[in-house]
């Protein structure tokens, strides 16, 4: 918590020298650190341990008059430090950067394989402390980046409220003058995975007095991290569509069959009794994390992510993904997903039933599951 906080306090001057480094040298250069300018003032020079691709060696790292703490003096010479305030090991940042971009191709790779490889590089055998040292310097780095990127989009005037998600797709989002008027504006699907389980780790289970397990108190540590940007819709839009909320909406037996006044009757709720399980079912409780609730646009851009979080996938999770897509893009929009003849029903009596009338919003069944409904 201390390094957290440490390192916290020196993210804006870190960030700064980040962007010099950026401009002076980047990650085309041909070499790691910032050129010394003529004028230069060096107060004193720190020894540290140089991590890079293929080699590790010692370096005299200049400390500048103006620079403001040592992490930055290192971030301006190409370096991430591994600790905030004393730091004798520290990264390049072009080694930071391809584990950054070989990890979002391939997210199997591990912190530890990868430095394993460089240790083989480098022709030195493995240490466990490394792995770590490099583990606290990547949350450094990934901490940079998303301020550099915060900063660029203000610069671009980028920032505003939901400017990424109006822009995810130019073929969707962008209308050309004199375009055609067609059925639908935009076409999105959605539908949940549960591949990203996360089991929760838990204290010894009990008995009640019904003699039924009771799972004991959780191990995990508190994680007040959040997920940079908007793709992610947060815990408290979700839940303003939970289960309590939804139990008095939720048309079951004949009454959801005939529909509603105005609506065309659904047959499927009465031949198919897994929708309703679909939509209240729970997920074991040795999961935390499920897995997610996706929705993209008919050219497979991400348009929202929802982590669906001890449970399985519930109505509340396509409920706020069409709440934000309605709020976002507006008029006529088609929403693909396996049960959707089930979920424009629940959808039509739900709070959100008004709005998607008014807004032609259309619950749609993609071709693959359609054909068992037909």
């Amino acid at each position: 918590m201390r390094w957290n906080c440490g390192f916290t306090m020196q993210l804006a001057s870190m960030v700064n020298a980040f962007l010099k480094w950026s401009k002076e040298c980047g990650f085309s250069g041909s070499s790691i650190g910032t050129p010394l300018s003529q004028d230069a003032v060096i107060q004193e020079t720190r020894s540290v341990q140089v991590v890079d691709l293929f080699e590790t060696y010692k370096l005299d790292v200049p400390l500048l008059q103006g620079t403001e703490t040592i992490a930055a003096a290192l971030v301006e010479q190409g370096l991430i430090p591994s600790a905030p305030y004393q730091p004798t090991v520290a990264f390049s940042t072009r080694t930071m950067e391809l584990y950054r971009t070989t990890n979002l191709r391939c997210p199997h790779l591990a912190i530890q394989s990868f430095v394993k490889s460089l240790c083989d590089l480098h022709g030195v055998p493995f240490l466990h402390c490394l792995s770590k040292q490099f583990s606290i310097a990547y949350d450094v780095y990934l901490s940079i980046c998303k301020e550099t990127e915060q900063h660029v989009q203000v610069a671009l005037k980028c920032d505003v409220l939901q400017w990424r998600l109006h822009h995810a797709c130019p073929a969707c989002t962008y209308k050309l003058e004199g375009e055609k008027k067609m059925i639908f504006e935009m076409l999105v699907t959605m539908d949940g995975n549960d591949s990203l389980k996360h089991i929760i780790q838990c204290g010894l289970a009990s008995e009640d007095e019904n003699r039924e397990l009771i799972a004991g108190e959780s191990k995990e540590l508190s994680n007040d991290q959040e997920v940079h940007g908007d793709y992610y819709l947060s815990r408290e839009k979700v839940n303003q569509w939970a289960k309590g909320v939804l139990e008095e909406m939720l048309p079951t037996g004949q009454d959801s069959a005939e529909g509603t006044e105005g609506e065309e009757s659904n047959l499927c709720t009465e031949q198919w009794k897994n929708m309703i399980d679909d939509l209240t079912a729970w997920m074991w409780g040795i999961f935390d994390e499920t897995g997610i609730f996706l929705a993209l646009c008919r050219h497979s851009f991400v348009l929202l992510i929802v982590d669906m979080i001890q449970s399985g996938e519930l109505a509340k999770y396509p409920l706020a993904v069409v709440k934000e897509l309605l709020g976002a893009f507006g008029t006529r929009i088609g929403g693909g997903y396996d049960i959707g003849c089930k979920f424009g029903t629940t959808l039509v009596n739900s709070p959100l039933g008004p709005l998607t009338r008014e807004l032609e919003y259309k619950a749609l069944v993609g071709s693959f599951h359609g054909h068992a409904h037909n």
